[in-house]
């Protein structure tokens, strides 16, 4: 495990974590809504496990560089 602060290292995040995650990191309105809403275009890879949907962390901060605007 690392000494990361954002999530405790964690890896796997299932909505409520994908949430909390996101506002951790500055995106405080982030909801499970909008979280569903980018799994569901297919924006965020993710997998399916049972009924419960999960994102890697790695699908978030990649999908949060995609969408990054830089002024011009």
């Amino acid at each position: 495990m690392t000494n990361d602060p954002t999530a405790n290292g964690r890896r796997l995040f299932d909505i409520g974590a994908a949430v909390a995650y996101l506002r951790e990191i500055g995106a405080t309105a982030a909801t499970p809504n909008f979280v569903r809403a980018i799994i569901g275009r297919g924006e965020v890879a993710h997998l399916k496990i049972g009924k419960k949907f999960f994102v890697s962390r790695e699908a978030l901060d990649g999908w949060i560089q995609k969408h990054e605007r830089r002024n011009r």
